[in-house]
């Protein structure tokens, strides 16, 4: 059914009594009188904020609205119509003349175009049909998704690399192996011409193509490369488009009318009858999870497709994930190298600053921003009339305000979690829930006017730019500024296009763009995620700042790259400097052995949410106990094969939108065992209480 927004009576009573907020008013009354609301990521926040405080209710309603193929009306000249005698045969109507003349001049075109043209042409139109002498039909008239055309360009001549990857690739088409390859390529060493090649093979043997990106961003440079290689025999799937747009690209793949798909994660179900190669770019991407409703990783279905198919699974990256690069290492996969950047060009040098030392030539009490050294390689570049991306993974303006005198942080009202300060609209935000305050004038723990702003956010980095560089041109890329529908692509372009000088962003610019421009890439706090809960986080830290350091030189010019950290000797960070995945790889892997993480064990994550935090705390209680009791924890967790349970606990996040959070998690290299777990712990979700929410996921990619 689809859902509704109605007022409650609650909110009808606020409404009148005039107490609500003027942005509120003005959504519930929009709400009442069931006007359109603005699409925009604040109105969004404000309807939650209003369900929530009991204003505004979803109602479920008996259909959604179906979406519909759109299609124009066509006029045409009917069959074996001589137009000199018919405009004889009306000499005494004109108008009808005009109009069949028209059409005869023309051929089939819109009656939208003909009517536009002449006036008074509906009842002539009509006329003519009678007569018979024209026919009127609906035709398709696909919305057109694949944005700006390109000009094609020459035939890419290979690296040789390049050319026996591609080689290998393209035998595989041929001979329909079902066999996965990792396509391991530095960035900018080509990685998306081989891929083609594999398409181009596909094709060229009636078979059709499958491309997965991980972000919807990301669609837009992929369908640019295919266009002109392929030209418009491509659709595109994801959730940015509308219901009608959706099913126009869904139904030209299902007739056979495109051959190739292109789009984010869930592109994967597209209706291909026979794909001959599917392509997984940049396959670390922890987007590639499903982690809400059906749990998947694009990554496993797609070998599965594949296998089916007939046809090969190609993962390509700069930073394969552990678990790929493992496989590749016992021969599970194939492995294909890309060492060097096409062209002979080189990578960009990396420099890394150590914010510890940088302190000294700041005020005291200041924090660095922008150390030196970034400082002044933003000034050289600009100078050169180069481009520069700077990554702060970390939306918003200041991550929190702090009382000094009683320490006091503002934080959610329905989340275990500071708020934080977004200058622009002049708000404390939550970035889980939407819940959002103003901020407050004098501390609310102690009533002190003595409050400070902590912490940097993409928006206080934007501002500390400007002043320092009020000439540059800058725009800035994060999910707030990417709210609105192409949003994104209008700022990705001016990039493109050398509209923007200074590009600031989170990790929505790092990943896989081809900014020939881009002589600098700055990253402004490199160890932001490096500290989080999570087994993966080195792994996520060092893949993030390789690839944003890729952005980086891929045109003519060589590149640089400073990197702002308080750990530089991490072995996260040390490697990026080199660009060594190598060394990164084999330290990490010993980390992940030495603990039993994956690839050397299997995990099943169990998390439990309730708005009751002793019954979320039963819950999950009794899930460890049916996984102890499960038959699959076999000995002590250090005899060999044993799966280890850790928990029940509170999640990291232990509580959001006014529900307490608690998980389990069972680890171990016995995969039937833990299998048996996840099986178990399933058919017990089931039984739970329906105020309880729980799920079950076989390795999580994350776990806060």
């Amino acid at each position: 059914p689809r859902r509704a927004l109605g007022v409650t009576a609650r909110g009808a009573q606020a409404l009148a009594s005039g107490a609500l907020p003027a942005a509120s008013r003005e959504v519930v009354e929009a709400i009442a009188s069931r006007r359109t609301l603005r699409h925009a990521a604040a109105t969004k926040r404000l309807v939650r904020a209003l369900v929530r405080d009991g204003l505004v209710e979803e109602i479920a309603t008996e259909n959604a609205p179906r979406a519909k193929l759109r299609s124009v009306r066509i006029v045409s000249l009917a069959a074996e119509v001589d137009t000199t005698r018919a405009g004889e045969a009306l000499t005494r109507a004109p108008k009808q003349a005009a109009v069949l003349r028209e059409i005869a001049a023309s051929g089939p075109l819109p009656v939208a175009d003909l009517e536009a043209r002449i006036p008074g042409a509906p009842a002539a139109l009509r006329a003519l049909l009678e007569r018979g002498l024209v026919r009127v039909e609906d035709r398709a008239a696909p919305r057109d998704v694949l944005g700006r055309p390109i000009e094609t360009p020459g035939r890419v001549r290979l690296s040789p690399e390049q050319d026996e990857a591609s080689a290998e690739l393209r035998r595989a088409v041929r001979e329909r192996l079902s066999e996965t390859y990792l396509l391991h390529g530095v960035t900018g060493s080509g990685k998306t011409e081989v891929y083609l090649q594999a398409i181009e093979e596909a094709l060229e043997g009636g078979r059709q193509a499958l491309v997965l990106v991980p972000e919807i961003t990301l669609t837009h440079q992929m369908v640019a490369r295919l266009r002109a290689r392929f030209g418009d025999a491509l659709a595109v799937l994801h959730s940015g488009l509308g219901p009608g747009e959706r099913l126009e690209q869904w139904e030209s793949l299902r007739r056979g009318e495109t051959p190739i798909a292109v789009g984010a994660r869930s592109a994967l179900f597209a209706p291909l009858e026979s794909p001959g190669v599917i392509v997984i770019d940049e396959e670390h991407d922890s987007a590639y999870k499903n982690e809400e409703g059906f749990r998947y990783h694009a990554r496993d279905l797609a070998a599965r497709r594949a296998h089916q198919a007939g046809c090969p699974l190609v993962l390509g990256s700069a930073t394969p994930s552990l678990e790929t690069r493992f496989a590749a290492d016992r021969n599970a996969i194939r492995r294909l190298v890309l060492p060097h950047r096409i062209g002979g060009r080189p990578l960009p040098s990396v420099e890394i600053v150590d914010l510890e030392k940088e302190r000294a030539f700041v005020p005291k009490g200041r924090r660095v921003v922008l150390s030196r050294t970034l400082r002044r390689a933003i000034g050289e570049t600009l100078e050169a009339g180069g481009q520069t991306i700077l990554l702060l993974n970390r939306r918003g303006f200041s991550t929190r305000i702090f009382c000094f005198e009683c320490g006091h942080a503002e934080r959610c009202r329905h989340c275990d979690i500071s708020l934080v300060f977004h200058a622009e609209a002049n708000r404390l935000r939550c970035h889980y829930c939407g819940f959002e305050i103003e901020p407050p004038e004098n501390c609310s723990g102690c009533q002190a006017s003595g409050t400070a702003l902590l912490g940097i956010g993409t928006e206080r980095l934007e501002e500390e730019v400007r002043t320092r560089f009020p000439e540059a041109r800058i725009a800035r890329l994060d999910r707030d500024a990417a709210a609105r529908r192409g949003g994104a692509e209008r700022i990705l372009r001016g990039l493109r296009e050398g509209a923007i000088d200074i590009l600031i962003g989170t990790q929505m610019v790092a990943k896989g763009h081809d900014f020939p421009g881009v002589l600098l890439v700055g990253v402004v706090a490199a160890d932001l995620g490096l500290h989080l809960p999570d087994f993966r986080a080195a792994e996520r830290t060092f893949q993030l700042l390789t690839q944003v350091a890729g952005r980086a030189g891929r045109g003519n010019v060589p590149g640089r790259v400073v990197v702002q950290t308080f750990v530089p000797s991490h072995y996260a960070i040390r490697p990026v400097r080199d660009h060594d995945y190598e060394a990164f790889y084999a330290e990490e892997l010993g980390q992940r052995a030495a603990l039993g993480y994956p690839p050397f064990g299997r995990l099943v994550h169990a998390l439990v949410s309730s708005p009751d935090a002793a019954a979320g705390a039963a819950a999950i209680e009794r899930l460890a106990k049916v996984a102890e009791s499960a038959g699959a924890l076999r000995g002590a967790a250090s005899a060999p094969g044993a799966i280890e349970l850790l928990g029940p606990a509170p999640a990291p996040l232990a509580r959001l939108r006014d529900r307490f959070r608690f998980q389990l998690l069972a680890k171990g290299p016995d995969a039937e065992g833990v299998i048996a777990i996840a099986r178990a712990l399933v058919e017990e979700v089931s039984r739970l209480p329906a105020s309880i929410s729980a799920s079950v996921d076989v390795n999580p990619t994350h776990m806060l």
